[in-house]
């Protein structure tokens, strides 16, 4: 009877609390580091006076939106805030996200590219491509060949590189999404592209679900080269002293990072302050400070020995065409990979 009873109350507590509205003014699902998320959130209460309770903070956005998805009929959160705009892009298209155009767009003269033309997310941080390599491993077994640190991203199709790349998973972060893009952009032909794609694949020993799941492995050792976004290798690099040479490839990619509202968000208005917020210089410094992310708008200082953005060799990034054929490349990698 008291086992009975036990189970009963706390069926009861999972039922209510499954009903309670958050007591936060705005809820937020956040594919950002956590002391970054969790120091906008300070700053948008001392902006705004509206509370600001992070429910999910996770790398991948691709579970995130995933998330968003499943919840759909009953939705949890207000914001979905990270990632890049790719995720955020077919999720809108799943009718999965809320229109909503800031006015401080227009305030910040954030250029248009970084927009979703459509209204459901706005861009608010870049993030360039890199590749890391284990200098120890490097120059023990590939500098005695007369091979060179990686310039390009045909240099990793070298065979001396043969189960020594890790990469990262399309189905799970935006990051692999931009990987197979750029190779398109670059190659200028999906054909091309996917050739690529499967060339290195021969090189790959692991694609890991997260877009930085390459950096303690590459820098343990258990690979010689992998890829993951610039400002997160360089900030892991410097906090943990990693044994790692980073190098931004020529004709690299890019990320938009975005930030947008959810369908049905329990408090759409603030909500929609929240975005207001984000666009404004205060978030843009603790995520540049932080999270080594490039801002979308100006007059906002990058950390010392973060390479300017425009010093980097991009790729012509067509973000349009990367959303429409978002599922299709899915499934080619899948294809060709067999993951």
């Amino acid at each position: 009877m008291r086992r009975m009873l036990v189970l009963g109350l706390a069926l009861a507590v999972t039922i209510l609390g499954a009903g309670i509205a958050s007591a936060a003014d705005v809820v937020i699902y956040a594919a950002l580091d956590k002391k970054t998320i969790d120091e906008i959130a300070d700053a948008f209460k001392q902006a705004t006076g509206l509370t600001a309770e992070v429910a999910l903070q996770i790398e991948q956005a691709g579970t995130i939106a995933s998330r968003i998805q499943t919840e759909a009929a009953n939705p949890r959160a207000d914001i979905f805030i990270g990632g890049n705009s790719s995720i955020h892009d077919s999720a809108a298209k799943g009718g999965f996200l809320a229109k909503y155009v800031s006015p401080e767009v227009a305030r910040a003269k954030i250029e248009q590219k970084y927009l979703d033309p459509d209204g459901f997310w706005s861009g608010w941080y870049l993030g360039a491509l890199a590749v890391l390599v284990n200098e120890k491993r490097f120059q023990a077994e590939l500098a005695p060949k007369g091979i060179k640190l990686p310039a390009t991203w045909d240099d990793l199709l070298n065979p001396a590189y043969k189960g020594e790349v890790i990469a990262a998973n399309p189905a799970t972060t935006g990051g692999a999404v931009i990987f197979i893009a750029t190779q398109i952009f670059r190659l200028r032909s999906e054909d091309k592209g996917f050739q690529y794609i499967a060339d290195l694949h021969k090189n790959v020993t692991q694609y890991t679900p997260g877009a930085n799941g390459s950096i303690p492995l590459v820098a343990q050792g258990q690979a010689i080269a992998g890829i993951a976004w610039g400002h997160d290798l360089i900030r892991q690099k410097r906090a943990e002293n990693l044994p790692v040479a980073v190098i931004f490839p020529k004709d690299d990619g890019y990320e938009i990072g975005a930030v947008s509202i959810i369908k049905g968000a329990p408090h759409l208005s603030a909500a929609q302050k929240f975005v207001d917020f984000i666009l404004t210089p205060k978030p843009m410094e603790i995520n540049a400070k932080n999270g080594l992310r490039y801002p979308v708008r100006g007059g906002v200082t990058m950390p010392e020995g973060v390479p300017a953005f425009e010093s980097l060799q991009f790729v012509n990034y067509d973000q349009g065409r990367v959303a429409a054929n978002l599922d299709a490349w899915k499934k080619r990698w899948t294809q060709i990979t067999g993951k």
